[in-house]
């Protein structure tokens, strides 16, 4: 990836989510995942979701049995768009969680 046009995650927005047997399991592999998003040049979004899969579960439908983790990654995926965007228009200095990227 490093000979690539664009090297690495460079420029690219990237949300993490980790699911584990366990809430600490998930949160230290939700840390690790994030720097090797940094290492990698990538922007991780503010939020970074870590599922404890001891407690939630995915039904047939790709709904998680948890309605906090379902809102977690509508949010999770709300920032990947606005940062791609905001990356696409050279904002990336500007670009602040809860901050909205219009598009026209």
């Amino acid at each position: 990836m490093r000979n690539d046009p664009a090297v690495y995650l460079d420029g690219r927005a990237v949300g993490c989510i980790t699911c584990a047997y366990g809430p600490q399991a998930a949160g230290t592999t939700l840390v690790a995942l994030r720097s090797i998003v940094h290492a990698l040049r990538g922007w991780p979004t503010p939020l970074g979701v870590g599922i404890n899969s001891a407690s939630c579960r995915f039904s047939p439908g790709e709904e998680p049995s948890d309605a906090a983790i379902a809102d977690q990654l509508k949010i999770l995926a709300t920032q990947v768009i606005q940062g791609a965007f905001a990356m696409r228009a050279g904002l990336a200095a500007a670009w602040k969680p809860g901050h909205l990227v219009s598009v026209a």
